[in-house]
């Protein structure tokens, strides 16, 4: 319902009807001084000190009439105050029916001077409004007041100002009032005085803030743009702050998303440019996000020394937003108490850039978007001077090792959320548990984890990839009430109950079987849940068992060619790329691609945890990557993606080093591919299938396969003669978790 009202008064507002400054400073005053007039001249005419026509006490105006009077001149002051219109058309009508009542005085006391001022009061009032608002103040909508008060005034006001008290009683008062249940006459004043106050005060405290800007500086004189705005209604007095940081612009969709949740909790927002982003300073030779540990600790210095800052701070934001919070968490800063983590990750190397291998798209096209003049350098940087990775970027970009941000500084509560099919899934459920585990004291026990079936930032649910997933996977409601919980206690001293689940997770399955096993929320204490590996082996006949029983062993080759890669279709993708569980059936056709399924299910296969691919290969090149895909064989064919995961060779054993193949096919090397986690289960009916091959382009940079770096496409590349190891000397499989003692872990929420 709240809702509804703020939408209602912004929507006024943008048409113009609701300005508080206006309200206050014009409307009111205006309303309260010809009223006033009004109230005065109203009852001189008719008190019995300057009436001849009777002293009977019976004539004067009763306690209830007096009451009610009262209450008029309220609401009306209230409806006038609303809007500049209303407030010209009751004030012009109340000088003119003023000046007549003194007019009328005028005549039973047979005063001159009077009668003069009352004529002058009624005819000059409506001409001065006509030429203020014709020549100083240009307002049509003023004017047309004016002339319908004077309508009004002629045709109504004129008639009853000339009545005697006697008859306005008898006619407007004694007849109507007296004969009306007492209960109506209130219930419709407490109407009409709820109705204008409510939307005033609604306008003072919803209004669309007004910013104040500030160039805020950072430790190397860089400055940063940051606008900041006030809990409406504090007028600047301390309060918790909520501090934003975003690439995309302050104004931009971080003020529309977060303005409407955070203003109307009584917090002061803070929004500002990341360093070379939009009005932020940071030159051409910045790297986005490699100084955002310093830049945050910088900002939260300043905010604390602000007079409108009462030393609580909590920060916010999804995606890049949340990147950045993570850093300078890292270096715990004084006062930031809480943080809000969406789809973000505390490793942007291991994550973001790399995922076993080079995320091209994802990291190519953001940067270009985000850092249009710059990103060349960005990217050049990237692979010249930090891959194999080292402190340029990992260090200042990394929690997980104790120089620059570490988890061990972190200090804060907080609510990490992501998807299954988000491209930082695993740096969400890492930095739940790198701050839960490893943090300060404060942090530990005080984080919550949601994971959804949703793609990046998709947290309403329904339609994700090729798939519609029910109503109740929306976590709308889910995430604000546990992140209102925890910025309640952090910020507000409220506290919260600790003691129940903290984490939330949706486990997927088939979404045209309605079940009761599948597609619901399960609510734990905490993450990993406890579990057992399974290993599903692949055998020489291109089938996939949970037994070693039996296997032959079998070389699978094919050729790669980075000329014609594999092309993506869906998966942990950005937005602007395909993303989310899609039908992989279109490219599994190709002779570079090696399919191994189970046979149809018969019951329930359920995986919940970190998904790996175990492969045994070899190559005739030194350098090449290897493929995996996870997906769900539906009755009707169909081959929906779950999870994959990538590893360019070079990089099997660490992103610090290389380590290059021998090129002699008799080698075989082991490989460990990162497929991230899931909560998946495959239905009766269903088939299990993985897919292995080498490439899933643009999702993954192509590899040249000749050793070369992986931020350009090459024209010299080597095609590569894959072989993929199966059977019980080389056993290559996929390890799918299974949940054991599933009574001690989850709880009813």
């Amino acid at each position: 319902m709240i809702n509804w009202i703020i939408a209602f008064f912004y929507f006024l507002e943008e048409l113009g009807f609701l300005k508080i400054e206006d309200m206050i400073t014009k409307n009111l005053p205006m309303l309260l001084i010809c009223r006033f007039f009004y109230c005065i001249a109203y009852f001189l005419n008719y008190h019995k000190s300057f009436i001849a026509e009777t002293n009977d006490r019976k004539s004067l105006f009763t306690q209830k009439e007096i009451v009610i009077f009262i209450f008029k001149q309220l609401i009306l002051i209230l409806f006038g105050t609303i809007y500049l219109v209303f407030a010209v058309f009751i004030s012009f009508y109340s000088l003119m029916m003023s000046g007549r009542y003194i007019t009328n005085i005028s005549e039973k006391r047979k005063n001159r001077l009077l009668s003069i001022l009352g004529k002058l009061i009624t005819f000059s009032a409506p001409l001065i409004g006509i030429l203020w608002y014709t020549f100083i103040v240009a307002n049509y909508y003023s004017l047309a007041a004016i002339g319908v008060s004077v309508i009004a005034f002629l045709h109504y006001g004129l008639k009853i100002s000339s009545l005697s008290l006697t008859k306005i009683l008898e006619k407007y008062s004694k007849r109507r009032i007296e004969k009306i249940p007492k209960i109506i006459p209130y219930l419709l004043l407490i109407i009409l005085i709820a109705f204008p106050t409510t939307v005033i005060l609604g306008t003072g405290i919803y209004k669309v803030q007004e910013k104040q800007t500030y160039m805020v500086p950072m430790r190397d004189n860089i400055e940063l743009a940051t606008d900041v705005y006030f809990a409406p209604g504090s007028f600047g007095v301390p309060r918790p702050v909520i501090l934003i940081r975003t690439p995309y612009g302050k104004s931009g969709w971080a003020y529309d998303l977060y303005s409407p949740i955070y203003l109307i909790q009584d917090y002061h927002l803070v929004i500002q440019d990341l360093r070379g982003t939009h009005d932020s300073e940071g030159g051409e030779s910045f790297l986005l996000f490699v100084n955002s540990y310093k830049d945050g600790v910088d900002t939260i210095d300043w905010i604390l020394d602000q007079s409108w800052s009462n030393g609580k701070i909590a920060s916010a934001g999804v995606s890049a937003l949340c990147l950045n919070q993570y850093y300078y968490a890292g270096m715990g800063p004084d006062g930031l108490l809480a943080q809000q983590l969406w789809f973000g990750t505390p490793e942007m190397f291991d994550h973001a850039i790399f995922q076993g291998s080079y995320h091209k798209s994802s990291v190519e096209t953001w940067i270009k978007s985000t850092s249009p003049t710059n990103w060349r350098y960005q990217v050049d940087t990237i692979f010249s001077k930090t891959i194999p990775k080292n402190e340029i970027l990992y260090n200042s970009t990394s929690l997980s090792i104790p120089i620059g941000p570490h988890y061990s500084n972190v200090s804060v509560y907080g609510i990490h959320v992501g998807g299954w099919y988000d491209h930082f899934l695993q740096g969400t459920i890492d930095g739940y548990i790198g701050y839960d585990d490893y943090g300060a004291t404060r942090a530990q026990g005080h984080q919550k984890l949601v994971m959804g079936p949703w793609t990046h930032g998709s947290i309403y649910g329904g339609q994700q990839g090729e798939l519609l997933y029910p109503g109740n996977s929306n976590g709308f409601d889910l995430l604000l009430d546990w992140e209102m919980e925890i910025f309640d206690e952090a910020l507000l001293g409220i506290p919260a109950d600790w003691s129940r689940a903290r984490v939330a997770y949706y486990l997927m399955g088939d979404v045209d079987v309605d079940s009761d096993n599948w597609n619901y929320w399960r609510y734990a204490y905490d993450w990993p849940l406890d579990h057992v590996d399974d290993t599903w082996y692949f055998d020489a006949e291109g089938g996939l068992s949970k037994t070693s029983a039996g296997l032959i062993n079998k070389g699978f080759s094919y050729l790669y060619d980075p000329r014609y890669p594999v092309p993506n279709l869906g998966g942990q993708n950005q937005p602007f790329d395909l993303a989310g569980p899609m039908d992989q059936t279109s490219i599994e056709n190709r002779s570079d691609v090696l399919i191994f399924e189970t046979p149809i299910l018969t019951e329930t296969v359920e995986t919940v945890g970190r998904i790996w691919g175990n492969l045994f290969i070899s190559s005739n090149c030194t350098d090449t990557d290897f493929t995996i895909k996870l997906t769900d064989v539906y009755p009707d064919g169909r081959s929906m993606l779950v999870t994959d995961g990538s590893l360019t060779v070079r990089y099997r054993y660490n992103y610090t080093s290389e380590v290059f193949m021998s090129g002699n096919q008799n080698d075989v090397y082991e490989l460990l591919i990162d497929c991230w986690s899931t909560a998946y289960s495959f239905a009766p009916g269903h088939k299990i299938r993985v897919t292995i091959s080498s490439s899933n382009y643009p999702r993954f940079a192509t590899n040249p396969n000749t050793g070369a770096p992986l931020a350009r496409d090459y024209l010299n590349a080597n095609i590569a003669n894959n072989t993929l190891l199966v059977g019980p000397l080389y056993s290559s499989s996929i390890i799918l978790p299974r949940l054991v003692n599933m009574s001690s872990t989850h709880t009813i929420y």
